[in-house]
């Protein structure tokens, strides 16, 4: 069966400074480093081997990737970018706008300071990966993206989330993909919290 493997970026300074940190970057700290490193020996101990790597465009993902692969050159898509955040960039998180009531993401709250809809961020990083997809023959991928991107992901497939359940640094999304390419999400394992993992 084909499978893909969706992770979020090591730590980053940005995180540390609880800065926000989209479409700008920043680069993975020691601990980043190491989460970057937990995330590998779990893919070691599992026997999965990557025929194809892919990373965002942005250093934090593209450090992450050759980490955890053991490559030095990985395949960059812009399509899996984290999503804008626009005019909130690089500023302390504490200036966000809240969520709606009820909701679980900023959904279009961002667009008119500069930023992007989570909802078309979700459509954009879904084409990237089906059209990556569509073409590949490989038995296991690795692709290296963004928490609110991944969230994106999530809310375009339509898939619930237990309560409490987010991204962490290094979180793991593992997906088989149909003939059709459709994405069937089978756990989400979270290397950095003891390798909790949930099943779908």
């Amino acid at each position: 069966m084909t499978k893909l493997y969706l992770m979020r970026h090591g730590e980053t300074l940005f995180n540390t400074q609880k800065r926000v940190q989209g479409a700008c970057d920043s680069p993975l700290t020691e601990l980043g480093i190491e989460q970057a490193k937990l995330a590998k020996t779990y893919f070691d101990q599992e026997g999965i081997a990557f025929d194809e790597v892919y990373s965002s465009t942005q250093e934090r993902a593209t450090d992450t990737a050759k980490l955890v692969s053991g490559r030095e050159q990985v395949a960059q898509l812009k399509g899996l970018k984290e999503m804008s955040f626009g005019q909130f960039e690089a500023q302390p998180e504490m200036l966000l706008p809240k969520f709606r009531e009820g909701a679980n993401s900023f959904e279009d709250l961002l667009v008119p300071f500069g930023g992007e809809d989570i909802r078309q961020v979700g459509k954009r990083v879904h084409q990237a990966v089906a059209k990556v997809m569509a073409a590949s023959t490989a038995e296991n991928t690795l692709m290296v993206s963004h928490g609110a991107a991944m969230w994106g992901l999530i809310l375009e497939l339509g898939i619930q989330f237990p309560s409490g359940v987010y991204f962490s640094n290094c979180a793991i999304c593992q997906f088989e993909v149909a003939e059709d390419c459709t994405l069937i999400l089978e756990k989400v394992i979270l290397p950095t919290q003891d390798f909790k993992t949930y099943d779908f």
